[in-house]
């Protein structure tokens, strides 16, 4: 792999060479055709001469290549390759002659009398503001077009940006340049090549040449290139070899302070600034993706400054008098602010009353929609069979542990049955088969737990869908009996008394909500009866009187994983500095006994971790205020969330306006009654002084209002005129300066002369 770099002295060596070159006299040969006049600078690999065209009397230079060895041949040829395929760039230097069999190999060019950027940089120090800006954006434009043509520079810098005639920027020296798919090393010049290009090992990438033009940007505004400081030159010239220096020029940029003299810059803007700075970023990522993105934001910048007295003008002006009228027309109901806060609360309690019945019925869906899956699971053909051929041949075994008594032979007997892992292999399938339907939104909800019964209660397979509940102990040959999802009874049942209290539901079932043993997340179960096919009547429907089911199908679900739940209790504010809840719905249980009023699901409890639910008691509303709620036609307007008495519960302290709603169970197939109603409750809260807060904050501003009418007015008009003002003087200057533009070339030319 051949390596081209541009540095392989140290700088002082550089130095010292240039001084040699200036007494270079005699041209190393002649061209034919031309008239070669001075030498214009040399560098490691050749020599630069001005020479006139005796044909057109037009002054070319040429470019030796002294040594002719196959790496120099190589970077002709590269050379002049990039710069035939960028031939009609008008911001590229053109090639107008290739001596490839000469001695030495050269090439002619044409030749830009106004030097390079780096002349100008050296006699005039920094450059003004908006020239700088001007010349870098034609520099970008030029190293688009490269980019463009498929060219890296990967050595750009203020030598080898070459003035014409009319001090506009043209890139030159493309000897280091590489195709962007080469993957050949290529070294630029120390403090305008990006950190990542010191490598002998690096691939070329437009980063590089990003990184560089943001180098010859600071230089323009500066005077000098980024990080090089006397402290820095001596420490790369100390290096004894060139990986040495490179890893040195490497760390530099890495450890250094970023470059902060442009900010130093008297008219400098904060977005130029800003453009500067993201081509020097350290990391690749950081900068542009590429040249044309710098120039959209140069250009940005531009449309931007001039328009921003138009934005004065044309947007604060109309804004400020609009605000202004606004003030005026609401001063009549300074008044009625107090006499307006009650009836604010009021819609407010009846739009919180409004969403809760929604947020009920649109439950109300979910559940109707999650018993017609559970329906149909339960009346698959090879679920019954698997069920049954279980019930058949675990006959006996399924007789001794009805008792509801542990019996562990015969639990292991069970379990390890081909029958029933056969049954359980079945469930797990059909769960991650119902998991993927939810995943493409056929569900509303996650089902957590898919459980078989036998007729008499005991489990006889299980699956989960969380690695938690898998971990825990296998419920597998115990006795649910007194569970209501296997009962159908509103509450779970004492699990001291026999099994044979219970019997299996005969419809489809929403379960008491319970804790799970293994998250203590808030479940409930929904569960139906498997019956034979030969236990229906003639429509198919309906269960024939006396017929018994052969099991009970079970699937579980986090309360949080309901999707309207999960969704309407995400309302956190995302204004900085207002409370971080402000409007949400939760669920509470109603069912009679010690567990109603509890908090089955709310913020507060959806950002418990798990050992926390497993040990703490969930949130419960107070008796009295849960029945003022329920009797409420809208609600109350001094509802006290439970959750403010824990801790980590600060966020729902003080009062609310709560409204609540019951949720009513789907019609049963096959059943006599209608809908009924569940034992769960929407709770939808609002903050009080969330509500009161903008008649609070408008009746304070309305009483000083009558007193700033005036002076706002004054102001208003003063600084209008102000900007039209100043407009006008920016309009004249702007003329001033395009007036000026055609003498802009020679006054710069006899600057140039006069400082050298």
């Amino acid at each position: 792999m051949t390596l081209d770099y541009t540095q392989q002295q140290s700088l002082g060596g550089l130095a010292k060479a240039e001084q040699l070159s200036l007494q270079a006299t005699v041209p190393p040969a002649d061209v034919p055709g031309l008239r070669i006049e001075r030498l214009l600078g040399q560098g490691a690999f050749g020599q630069v001469w001005l020479a006139t065209d005796l044909n057109t009397r037009r002054p070319v230079a040429i470019k030796f290549y002294l040594n002719r060895g196959s790496m120099n041949v190589n970077l002709m040829s590269r050379e002049v390759s990039h710069l035939v395929n960028m031939s009609t760039g008008r911001h590229i230097v053109q090639v107008l002659a290739v001596g490839w069999d000469a001695e030495p190999p050269y090439y002619v060019m044409e030749y830009l009398e106004n030097g390079s950027l780096e002349d100008l940089v050296r006699a005039r120090g920094p450059l003004a503001t908006s020239e700088a800006v001007s010349m870098l954006r034609e520099i970008a434009e030029g190293l688009s077009y490269a980019h463009g043509r498929g060219v890296l520079h990967c050595d750009l810098k203020p030598a080898n940006v070459v003035l014409d005639h009319a001090w506009r920027p043209r890139l030159a020296d493309f000897g280091q340049g590489r195709m962007t798919n080469e993957q050949t090393p290529s070294l630029g010049t120390l403090f305008f090549m990006a950190p990542e290009q010191a490598d002998l090992n690096a691939a070329p990438d437009v980063a590089w040449d990003v990184y560089a033009l943001g180098a010859i940007a600071y230089t323009m505004l500066v005077g000098s290139p980024p990080f090089r400081t006397p402290e820095v030159i001596e420490s790369l010239d100390t290096a004894h070899t060139l990986p040495d220096r490179l890893e040195r020029y490497r760390q530099t940029i890495e450890r250094a302070p970023r470059p902060r003299l442009h900010y130093r810059r008297r008219g400098i803007d904060k977005s130029l600034c800003a453009i500067v700075d993201r081509c020097l970023a350290v990391e690749p990522q950081r900068r542009y993706g590429n040249v044309q993105q710098v120039i959209e934001a140069i250009d940005a910048r531009h449309y931007a400054r001039a328009r921003r007295p138009l934005y004065l003008l044309g947007i604060v002006g109309p804004i400020l008098l609009l605000l202004l009228m606004m003030l005026f027309s609401i001063r009549s109901i300074s008044y009625a602010t107090q006499e307006s806060l009650g009836s604010v609360n009021q819609r407010s309690l009846e739009s919180n009353s409004f969403a809760a019945r929604y947020v009920a019925q649109t439950l109300e869906s979910e559940i109707e929609s999650l018993f017609r899956v559970v329906e149909a699971e339960a009346r698959r053909s090879e679920l019954r069979e698997l069920l049954a051929e279980n019930n058949r041949v675990n006959a006996d075994l399924l007789n001794t542990i009805a008792d509801g008594q542990k019996h562990p032979e015969v639990a292991r007997q069970l379990i390890a049955s081909p029958e029933r892992n056969r049954l359980e292999r079945y469930a797990e399938q059909r769960l991650l088969t119902m998991a993927d339907k939810e995943d493409s939104g056929n569900a509303g909800a996650v089902f957590n737990t898919l459980i078989i019964n036998e007729p008499r209660g005991a489990i006889v397979a299980i699956a989960f869908s969380s690695e938690e509940e898998m971990a825990a102990t296998s419920p597998v040959a115990g006795n649910y009996a007194y569970r209501s999802y296997f009962n159908g009874n509103r509450a779970d049942g004492d699990p001291l008394q026999p099994p044979s209290t219970y019997r299996a539901t005969r419809t489809t079932h929403l379960s008491a909500s319970f804790r799970s043993t293994a998250t203590g997340a808030w479940k409930v179960g929904i569960s139906t009866p498997v019956w034979s096919e030969t236990d229906f009547e003639s429509d198919g429907e309906t269960p024939r009187a006396g017929a018994q089911p052969i099991g009970v199908f079970v699937l579980t679900i986090n309360l949080g994983d309901f999707e309207l739940l999960s969704r309407a209790s995400d309302q956190e504010s995302t204004v900085p500095d207002e409370d971080p809840f402000t409007r949400f719905a939760a669920l509470v249980d109603g069912r009679t006994g010690n567990q109603k009023g509890t908090l089955l699901h709310h913020p507060f409890i959806s950002d418990m971790d798990r050992r926390t639910m497993e040990s703490v008691l969930m949130p419960q509303i107070e008796l009295p205020l849960l029945d003022r709620l329920q009797v409420a036609e809208d609600g109350v307007f001094d509802y006290r969330d439970p959750a403010a008495k824990f801790e980590g519960g600060e966020d729902f302290e003080g009062t609310w306006l709560a409204s609540i709603e019951q949720v009513t169970l789907p019609r049963i197939r096959g059943a006599d009654e209608g809908r009924t109603k569940s034992d769960l409750w929407i709770l939808v809260q609002e903050r009080s002084k969330s509500v009161a807060a903008p008649i609070d904050r408008l009746g304070s501003q309305l009483q000083r209002e009558s007193f700033i009418e005036l002076g706002t007015l004054l102001l208003v008009v003063i600084v209008l005129w102000y900007f039209v003002f100043r407009l006008g003087q920016a309009t004249l200057a702007q003329k001033a300066i395009v007036s000026g533009e055609h003498a802009t070339s020679d006054q710069l030319q006899s600057t140039i002369e006069s400082n050298l």
